[in-house]
């Protein structure tokens, strides 16, 4: 037989874990604040004070690889906000978050590999790029082409 002896007491639903994930908090108004979330456990978290929310507010957090949760914000102490969802999250949300995962590095544009930078280097071997005039001159073209086709279909049907 064991015994577990209790230190202090605590109210929290879940087991509570130390983190350090950004987050997309919208206060009861709906504006958006960028948060890192420090405290983290399937029923809530904890944040450092957002100008504009105050305890009893209903606010949603983003979090990437989650979406979106709807919260209460319970408990306002030495600029810490602590706040319960509504829905709390399941095991693979919560694993998926205590993974430390980060968002993924935004995409380049397509086609921005061939308008370097300033200052940027000049293309590799195995690499290319357009001038200036073929760049305009396969706009113009891309533009045209299809107007010359649908009038030549026309003109055979």
């Amino acid at each position: 037989m064991s015994f577990v002896a209790k230190l202090y007491q605590d109210d929290r639903l879940a087991e509570r874990h130390a983190v350090t994930l950004d987050g997309t908090l919208r206060d009861a108004q709906a504006e958006p604040h960028d948060v890192v979330i420090d405290d983290l456990s399937a029923t809530g978290f904890r944040t450092v004070a957002i100008a504009g929310v105050a305890v009893g507010d209903v606010i949603t957090l983003g979090i990437f690889g989650i979406g979106l949760r709807s919260a209460a914000v319970l408990r306002e102490s030495d600029g810490h906000y602590g706040c319960q969802f509504f829905v709390p999250l399941n095991a693979s949300e919560l694993s998926f978050a205590l993974a430390g995962l980060s968002p993924p590095d935004p995409l380049p544009l397509p086609g921005t590999a061939l308008f370097p930078a300033a200052g940027a280097s000049e293309p590799q071997a195995g690499e290319w790029s357009l001038s200036a005039r073929a760049r305009i001159l396969t706009v113009l073209a891309a533009g045209t082409l299809p107007w010359l086709g649908l009038g030549l279909a026309w003109r055979l049907f």
